[in-house]
């Protein structure tokens, strides 16, 4: 296999990581690590260095001279930013494909939704973020928009690393009553598209506040002043700065909350 395929291969097994959460946000890359793990066994750095560069170019990852490409540490902007644009290219999908939804598929469909939910009385981590991501693609694949299906691949790349902290936290979130999975299957069985670009709306407005919510309570103070291509400080500093931007967030929540 050429130096060319091998990148494309690596690319989309770290791409494919990212999604699963797999990656945690500020996870350095290490090329001789890398190559030493058994998922990228045989290949050599060249094409791992190529892979993580194209990533950067797609702001996928981050990096700049002198310092490991990483995951990035989301920022409320950046992750209110992302979700925004995955919900409207979710509900796009949805609907472009919401005519496709027959028994079958529909059946489909609602299972994966049953084995989630047991995963998430297993408290089975991994499984609940496989299970999470096999629903929502399988929701757009009726569209039949390849070039759509890779830009939302590239946006849960990017919001998939943080997603973990949901499940993997001293007091993990547990969201109580009706699941909004299942409004949008109710939805697609009805082919009720304003009621499915609601139901998919509320599932990416509650999850994405919750990892919002999470991530300040877990993250360390320095690694939320670590931004992206920002010179890194020295530790006290970037403490420093991680504790105003959580005092800020607090500072900026209604009364109540």
């Amino acid at each position: 296999m050429s130096e060319e395929n091998l990148t494309d291969v690596v690319r989309e097994k770290i791409i494919s990581k990212l999604i699963h959460a797999e990656y945690r946000p500020g996870h350095a890359f290490k090329l001789r690590e890398m190559t030493q793990s058994d998922e990228f066994e045989g290949i050599s750095q060249t094409p791992i260095r190529e892979a993580l560069l194209q990533l950067v170019a797609q702001s996928i990852l981050v990096g700049q001279r002198g310092f490991s490409i990483r995951v990035p540490t989301p920022t409320v902007q950046s992750l209110t930013e992302v979700r925004s644009i995955r919900i409207r290219l979710e509900i796009m999908a949805a609907a472009a494909g919401i005519g496709h939804w027959n028994k079958a598929r529909l059946a489909r469909l609602s299972a994966i939704h049953a084995r989630l939910m047991k995963a998430k009385q297993a408290e089975d981590t991994d499984d609940i973020l496989r299970l999470n991501v096999q629903f929502h693609f399988a929701l757009y694949e009726p569209s039949n928009m390849p070039y759509l299906m890779s830009m939302l691949r590239q946006l849960w790349a990017i919001t998939g690393p943080s997603i973990r902290y949901l499940y993997e936290t001293p007091n993990p979130v547990v969201l109580q009553g009706r699941h909004s999975h299942e409004d949008i299957i109710e939805a697609l069985s009805a082919r009720n598209l304003p009621q499915l670009e609601e139901a998919i709306r509320a599932d990416g407005v509650i999850h994405g506040q919750k990892i919002l919510d999470m991530l300040h309570r877990n993250l360390s103070l320095e690694a939320l002043a670590v931004q992206p291509f920002t010179k890194i400080e020295g530790t006290r500093k970037r403490a420093h700065i991680g504790k105003l931007i959580v005092q800020q967030s607090q500072e900026a929540k209604p009364p109540g909350e």
